[in-house]
């Protein structure tokens, strides 16, 4: 019967290939085990820490060279720094090969080693026996950072320890930058502030940057750092386009972008969302849509697109005396925003029927049947009106009062409609898309005379599009005397 071999969970065949790359590093220490430990400056607290521990490292580097007799080895020194420990343990792995390897999981990856020695920290053999690894160096030096409140830093060849003091190297200032492609010195007016106190330098990440990453942008300054306090050393600050009207941060968003809970643009948008909500309870009335202030005149321009859409928002913000916050610029979301406070009441006044077909989302549908015909009878008012047309002057009559309320899509519609065998209704009405510059799809429809005929049109029925309702019968008497239906025109 064949013989079934078991494997411990967590655990790995290693190939030859990597066993033989662990044991060349394990080696290399052996030589030189001073590679495990960080730079640091002669007479600082760091410096005696680290010589005790380079002691220790040297006397498990003899013991491992020359093994102790068995009296020795009970009587005599032994390594008490637990990274000699680790490292006499690894050493081990030498002589006895590693073809069973560990795998450790931790959030920003996994990593193999071999467990060796009794009590021994599995973090101190993970940083010893890949110690070539920017990342996973750094373990071995977790307790004494923890234990001496350490600043240490993981330079591409080195390491270093400033101590109780952080000193940030610019190497790893550059690299950072570098890494989320922003330029050191880069002057964008929103973003996120980075300032870091001991290099005394500064770096401001673009809003656009924020918007877009879902990745968190501060921890690139923070990779390569190993400390007790990992924010000590710097200073977050967000300044977006509304910061200057809503000042207020809500310090758990800056703490957990601070500690990576949350991402770029999390940071960003909490932050916009909570001025928004500021600028919703000031005592000033502002425009906000997006991420942009609007004066109250830009905003009532851009949102409006005809004269009725105008009416309808200046009479809302008549009686709507409080901020508005838009996601986009439209009339109709601005007509949901401000339904009930103000446009449910100005609905009422108009028609109190018309408030109970309201059913959530159509504000604008009932505000615009309202105000249609109110405004296009306040717009044409004053033009007059006349007692019997012919069809060409009756066409030109519905046209230019549809123009003068700046609904010029109906106007087309009306002339794309027009089924007509009248000669002088055809020259007119290539008269208007003349003036309307809407002659190039339309064309084939009109005679090279229809088309002569209302060129030299053209004129006169722009003056009537521009007309004041003074001049308005003057103007139409004329192209109706032109086309040959005489001057006069009854006005009713």
């Amino acid at each position: 019967m064949k013989k079934t071999r078991t494997r411990l969970r967590g655990t790995k065949t290693a190939p030859k290939a990597e066993q033989k790359k662990l044991i060349s590093r394990l080696k290399e220490l052996r030589n030189n085990p001073a590679l495990l430990l960080p730079k640091t400056r002669a007479g600082t607290k760091e410096s005696e820490v680290y010589s005790r521990v380079l002691k220790d490292l040297e006397l498990a580097k003899e013991q491992y060279e020359n093994p102790p007799s068995f009296l020795s080895s009970i009587f005599g020194a032994r390594p008490k720094d637990s990274l000699a420990k680790a490292y006499a343990a690894s050493l081990s792995v030498i002589n006895s090969g590693a073809p069973i390897m560990a795998i450790a999981r931790f959030p920003h990856g996994e990593v193999n080693y071999v467990q060796r020695g009794s009590g021994v920290s599995k973090e101190k053999l993970i940083g010893i026996q890949n110690h070539e690894n920017r990342l996973w160096s750094r373990f071995a030096h977790l307790d004494y950072v923890k234990k001496h409140k350490f600043f240490i830093y993981v330079l591409a060849k080195e390491m270093v320890c400033t101590g109780t003091k952080p000193k940030y190297p610019k190497e790893l200032w550059i690299e950072a930058c570098n890494d989320i492609k922003v330029k050191v010195g880069n002057d964008s007016p929103f973003g996120l502030e980075v300032s870091c106190e001991s290099l005394n330098e500064t770096v401001i990440i673009p809003s656009k940057r924020m918007l877009k990453s879902k990745s968190n942008s501060y921890s690139h300054f923070l990779k390569h750092q190993v400390a007790f306090e990992p924010n000590l050393d710097f200073v977050l600050d967000v300044k977006t386009m509304f910061s200057e009207i809503a000042p207020g941060k809500p310090e758990d968003i800056l703490s957990n972008y601070g500690m990576g809970l949350i991402s770029d643009n999390e940071l960003w948008t909490s932050l916009l969302n909570h001025q928004k909500e500021q600028i919703l309870d000031s005592d000033q009335q502002y425009f906000v849509v997006s991420d942009k202030i609007f004066s109250k005149e830009e905003f009532m321009d851009t949102i409006s697109n005809s004269k009725i859409d105008e009416a309808i928002v200046e009479d809302i913000l008549s009686d709507y005396k409080n901020s508005v916050v838009l996601d986009n610029m439209s009339l109709s979301s601005f007509t949901e925003f401000t339904w009930d406070v103000s446009g449910k009441a100005l609905v009422n006044r108009i028609d109190s029927n018309e408030v109970n077909n309201y059913v959530g989302d159509n504000s604008l549908e009932l505000l615009r049947k309202l105000y249609n015909q109110i405004v296009k009878e306040s717009l044409t008012s004053e033009y007059p009106q006349f007692k019997s047309l012919s069809e060409p002057l009756k066409i030109l009559d519905n046209v230019i009062r549809l123009l003068k309320v700046d609904e010029k899509a109906r106007a087309l519609k009306l002339l794309e409609n027009l089924v007509s065998n009248n000669n002088m209704t055809k020259s007119i009405s290539w008269s208007i898309l003349v003036c309307l510059n809407a002659t190039s799809s339309r064309a084939w429809k009109y005679s090279k005379e229809e088309k002569a005929l209302g060129s030299s049109l053209s004129e006169k029925v722009g003056d009537l599009i521009k007309s004041k309702p003074e001049d308005y019968t003057e103007i139409l008497e004329a192209i109706s005397e032109r086309i040959g239906l005489g001057n006069k025109l009854e006005v009713i």
